[in-house]
């Protein structure tokens, strides 16, 4: 993700029907919020408490399937051609992740600027079951509206995975908890969605993402698809630049109706120290609905 929230951020922005209401109440709303709070804090407490053995990885075999789904998360390795299974700017995941990230964006657009802060926490369930959680804590608009985005939750099944191949399915769910003064809290969605990642050699990695969007009055049903590619130049080893990698994601979003939106997210990413990274960017939109005018992104990502 790092690319679940620019499907229903972009979207929202892009098509989202003036006039909608929000349907929930603000009892309900706060319950929701301390619910999700109370899951991730759950799953985290799991996380470490687990001590379990340490296993060399193998690819996961259809005939193993069961088995898999309930065997504790093995790291794969990298490509075979050294191309690291990281997430990117922009850019869909078809593998696992254990991870959490805080990231950073500033949004210039015709209404005018937006400032941002969204954390993430990733965590595979199994060698099969990933969640992700991504909740956007803060954010600001010059029209005076502040207060936090909507939550999204998305389930991940791995379906095959070799040392230069990850493909999953997944569920992502938008769920209206944000604050209405930032053009939240109004809107729930499903975004069913294939993930997929390969290593093409020379350090260089596709991966791809095809998914429909289904969202409740006020939002845009559509299909979604997103592309990208780089290159990983330095081993993970080096100092300072540790496997710095430059990519280029595009995004396409083609509502039921309306215009469809097109954005371009090149970045950087590198090793700091140990297992916390930096990673920078700018999504700019190159079709002829423009939803805002540029969107710098600044993020670190933690391993676990």
């Amino acid at each position: 993700m790092t690319a679940g929230l620019w499907c229903a951020e972009t979207a929202a922005v892009a098509v989202r029907r003036p006039g909608a209401r929000s349907a929930c109440s603000e009892d309900p709303l706060m319950s929701l919020r301390f619910a999700l709070l109370a899951a991730v804090a759950s799953i985290a407490t799991v996380a470490a408490a687990s001590s379990s053995t340490a296993q060399t990885w193998t690819p996961l075999e259809a005939s193993r399937f069961a088995a898999e789904f309930t065997q504790p998360w093995i790291g794969v390795p990298d490509g075979s051609s050294g191309a690291p299974r990281q997430g990117w700017l922009g850019a869909p995941d078809g593998f696992f992740t254990r991870e959490v990230h805080l990231a950073y964006d500033w949004t210039d657009a015709d209404g005018g600027e937006a400032h941002r802060v969204i954390a993430r926490f990733n965590y595979p369930l199994s060698r099969r079951l990933w969640v992700g959680v991504e909740a956007p804590i803060y954010k600001d608009l010059d029209s005076g509206g502040s207060g936090i985005g909507d939550i999204g939750v998305t389930a991940q099944v791995m379906l095959a995975e070799t040392r230069d191949l990850s493909l999953n399915a997944g569920l992502g769910l938008e769920l209206p908890t944000g604050d209405d003064s930032v053009g939240a809290g109004e809107v729930f969605g499903v975004t069913p969605q294939v993930n997929l990642w390969t290593d093409l050699g020379a350090g260089v990695s596709f991966r791809s993402r095809a998914s429909y969007a289904v969202r409740d009055e006020g939002g845009a049903d559509g299909f979604g698809l997103g592309l990208a590619l780089g290159q990983t130049v330095t081993p993970a080893e080096a100092a300072p630049l540790g496997q710095f990698t430059y990519s280029l994601a595009v995004n396409w979003f083609a509502p039921d109706e309306g215009k469809d939106v097109v954005t371009v997210t090149p970045a950087l990413r590198t090793r700091l120290v140990d297992s916390l990274f930096l990673l920078m960017g700018v999504e700019l939109p190159v079709s002829d609905d423009e939803p805002f005018d540029q969107r710098w992104i600044i993020q670190l990502v933690r391993g676990f």
